[in-house]
């Protein structure tokens, strides 16, 4: 039987080769293992020479390739300055197999259960299993090319041998049928005998089997011995190999375009014309790992990598942070349901699908147009991934998802995982845009491309700033609370400030010269901080003062200009009963998804009876259903237009039960239900992924800094430069968990941020024992005879700045807490965050201060 599957699967490789220079098969999404490949009966174009020849030219920019190895070549034509899609052509550099590829393919390699449950994974590079084979093929398209990767062998290596194997398996198997020479080849020469018995393969990636030692060894165990690939097969797993240890005679297809439009080198995959075997199907496609790079033959190059992380961060070329990792995060917060149990001490969130690189030559800027969602960023400074002495930026994306869960059982080796995918394979383009910015521009100028980006994609919209300085408000109504009677404990509601307090807050504010404010009213509907779901229905919390007290408070909103915006959740909701079937988003063991928050001193998640109000995540699938009902009974209750959500957006829902979801489709699920909410509607979101920036009117939470990843360097206001000009935004609530807020309220005004702060009427001791407990600086009462000095001051900033925009932001002589802020009509802030007096190019500036010149 084994032989037979060799064989069959030689010779089918042998004439795929011959038609195209290798050929694949693809999943349940592409073509079957028994169809005729698609890349089979296509035409091809012939590009000769072993050097670079010419595709096309756009905007100053040329596109060569390689046609011996399918290396592209973005090339600057008035500075002579280039990019390679890998590293094969680095001058003095040898590079290895990676550093020369375009692509990396990680496919399922293992058996799998139940069509859905896969034992291992491994990966093919695109030039040793493919260019270095000859097994590159190319298409003409407008002004590019398609390079067509064909990533596979049927060599026989050591893989095609077990690992390990027991003394009686090896026995019963292969020794007893051979002769004395063959047993002791097998004996001696290829496997070694450990003290507890069992047969150890001795050759292996270092110790690679050579010509007759192949055919030796074949012969012994396939061909005399009685050996097969279902024997092989159990004894990698049993000995617990990584799947890039499995052997396989797969044959991948990966079509990349490359082309130009206005000077950018655009990059595309349509994942529909990926091919791989119908049993192994590609887990995640790595796109041009070598693409982004710094010189190697600079130990101490200036420049930096850039990362979308919170505010927007650099990490230094010339970094010393070997010890601190590397940075890695996915795209929009990534899938919510992947290791939602698991305790992070950072929250790496990228909201803005973009990255970059300023080198000593040039500056590179990269948009994800398509595919965002489905994408992981990592960045490695020099030195930390394998040594490589350059630093690195690096895009994957999956293209079906898997999950890494425990087995809940053990055999000989101990406790062991296994991995689960989705049956929700991403079928749809990924692209990627690269901007050529020049040597002298800097993340400045990379935000105001990605502004500009969006303008004329209709994302932003150019908006006049607003006459009196704005200044966002946030007030909390309710929650729940456990409250006694006669010593019984019972599940009540804590009203915390009602429409009639709230009022008295918007009063007193505008008596101290506050004005144009934005009020976040949070905990206000079903259930308050804690919101239970809206499908039954807006209701507002009772003793808050009902739909007329809502009517007074606006009007009085009105009167003074303010403007009031009701919170809602509408991805999640709260509720002691599990949500039902319909509505709840499911994960990958069949229970329903959840939100985790996690004990502050074990940093575990509270699951079951630990937490008191779970927060399940809405089945991407409902959301049209249940936000077509939610926006006409909210404006039928509350007679507001106005809305705020704390987490539209924040996450793209996933769901992983009847009909899968995953990343790709939850974000067009969920575009579609956002357009049809925000007609009609004026929207406010929290710190929102950038594609709803097209459904919304105001935004908050906008991070002032970065996450804290300590492989990070300096935060950067990169989000706020974005929106200069096109929002009004505020940073997060400076007050919510301190009464220390200047040094954030520094950091909203190094943004160009709204501050924004929380407040309750009720004195705060009334939040312990809820879940917002944390909330301890929110008091109203300690911060009423303060805020009127705050918004003067950031009032008097305003008034010299709203008509014009950031076009510079230097973190100075590379301090962290050194800054200066250059606006459009000459206005220079310097900031000094540090706790000495600072002298800033030339300018001193207090301790934990700023100056305005």
């Amino acid at each position: 039987m084994r032989k037979r599957l060799l064989f069959t699967s030689a010779a089918v490789a042998a004439l795929c080769l011959t038609l195209l220079g290798g050929c694949g098969s693809g999943d349940d999404n592409n073509a079957a293992q028994e169809e005729t490949s698609y890349w089979e009966n296509q035409q091809y174009d012939t590009f000769s020479g072993s050097d670079f020849v010419e595709i096309s030219e756009s905007g100053g920019m040329k596109l060569l390739l390689n046609p011996a190895s399918g290396t592209v070549r973005w090339l600057d034509t008035a500075t002579g300055v280039y990019r390679d899609s890998n590293m094969g052509y680095t001058e003095g550099f040898m590079a290895n197999d990676v550093q020369k590829s375009d692509v990396v393919a990680r496919y399922f390699s293992g058996t799998k259960n139940n069509g859905m449950t896969y034992y291992a994974t491994a990966a093919y590079d695109s030039y040793s299993m493919g260019a270095s084979r000859g097994q590159v093929a190319y298409q003409k398209i407008d002004n590019g090319v398609r390079v067509i990767f064909t990533l596979g062998t049927t060599d026989i290596t050591y893989k095609n041998f077990p690992a390990s194997l027991t003394d009686e398996r090896f026995n019963e198997l292969v020794l007893q049928y051979l002769d004395a020479s063959d047993k002791e080849l097998a004996t001696k020469k290829y496997y070694n005998r450990l003290a507890d018995g069992t047969w150890a393969r001795m050759s292996n990636a270092n110790n690679p089997l050579q010509g007759l030692a192949v055919k030796q060894l074949y012969k012994i165990f396939y061909e005399t011995g009685h050996y097969t690939e279902e024997d092989l097969f159990a004894d990698l797993e049993e000995a617990g190999v990584s799947g890039d240890e499995y052997p396989s005679s797969l044959m991948i297809h990966v079509p990349i375009d490359y082309y130009l439009e206005d000077g950018c080198l655009m990059v595309r995959v349509d994942t529909s014309l990926v091919e791989s075997g119908k049993d192994n199907p590609i887990n995640q496609l790595t796109l041009n790992p070598y693409f982004m790079v710094s010189d190697p033959a600079l130990d101490e190059e200036e420049g930096y990598m850039f990362v979308p992380d919170g505010s927007g961060a650099l990490l230094y070329l010339d970094s010393k942070k070997v010890r601190e990792g590397h940075y890695g995060a996915r795209y929009y917060g990534g899938d919510p349901q992947m290791d939602a149990t698991s305790y992070r001490s950072a929250d790496a969130d990228m909201m803005l699908p973009v990255f970059g690189m300023k080198t000593h030559d040039a500056t590179v800027f990269g948009i994800i147009e398509k595919g965002a969602e489905a994408a992981t960023l990592d960045a490695y400074i020099s030195g930390t991934y394998a040594s490589e002495p350059f630093s690195k930026l690096q895009l994957t994306f999956d293209i079906q998802s898997q999950f890494l869960l425990s087995s809940g059982a053990e055999n000989a080796k101990g406790a062991f995982t296994l991995g689960k995918a989705s049956d929700d394979v991403y079928d749809g383009d990924i692209v990627i845009r690269y901007y050529w910015l020049g040597k002298d521009a800097d993340y400045v100028d990379m935000a105001n491309c990605y502004s500009k980006y969006l303008e004329e994609r209709g994302v932003l919209k150019a908006e006049t700033d607003e006459a009196e300085a704005p200044f966002y408000v946030e007030v909390l109504g309710s929650t729940d609370k456990t409250k006694y009677f006669a010593g019984i404990p019972y599940e009540g509601t804590q009203v915390l400030t009602d429409f009639d307090q709230a009022k008295t807050i918007l009063e007193e504010l505008s008596e101290s010269g506050v004005k144009n404010m934005k009020v976040i009213y949070s905990g206000m509907v079903n259930g308050g901080m804690n919101q239970r779901s809206l499908k039954s229905g807006v209701k507002i919390v009772s003793g808050l003062g009902g739909k007329s007290g809502l009517k007074k408070l606006n009007s009085y909103a009105d009167s003074i200009g303010a403007q009031i915006f009701p919170n809602v959740l509408l991805q999640t909701a709260y509720t002691k009963t599990k949500m039902n079937n319909e509505m709840a988003a499911w994960n990958l063991l069949n229970e329903r998804a959840q939100i985790y928050t996690f004990d502050p001193v074990q940093l575990q998640a509270e699951t079951g009876e630990d937490a008191d109000y779970p927060q399940y995540i809405i089945n991407p699938y409902y959301l049209d259903k249940y936000w077509t009902k939610v926006k006409k009974s909210y404006t039928g209750k509350t007679g507001l237009t106005t809305m705020a959500s704390g987490d539209l957006y924040t996450f793209i829902g996933t769901n992983y039960r009847y009909d899968h979801a995953s990343s790709s489709t939850g974000a067009e699920l969920m575009e579609t239900a956002a357009a049809k909410l925000a007609d009609g509607m004026t929207l406010m979101l929290s710190n929102p992924a950038s594609p709803a920036y097209a459904y919304s009117s105001y935004l908050t939470d906008i991070p002032g800094d970065d996450s804290g990843v300590r492989v990070l360097d300096a935060s950067i206001p990169f989000m706020q430069i974005v929106l200069d000009g096109y929002k009004t935004y505020s940073s997060e609530s400076l007050n919510r968990e301190s009464t220390d807020v200047y040094a954030h309220f520094m950091q909203a005004i190094e943004g160009k941020s709204v501050p924004k702060f929380t407040f309750m009427y009720e004195d705060s001791y009334l939040l312990e024992g809820t879940e917002q407990e944390d909330f301890f600086a929110v008091d109203y009462s300690y911060w009423k005879d303060k805020v009127g000095a705050y918004y003067q001051e950031y009032s008097a900033f305003y008034d010299k700045v709203k008509d014009a925009t950031i076009v510079g932001h230097e973190v100075y002589d590379r301090n962290e807490k050194l800054r200066i802020v250059t606006y459009s009509n000459g206005v220079k802030i310097y900031f000094n965050y540090s706790d000495l007096e600072e002298k800033i190019d030339g300018v001193t500036v207090s301790a934990f201060s700023y100056v305005i010149q």
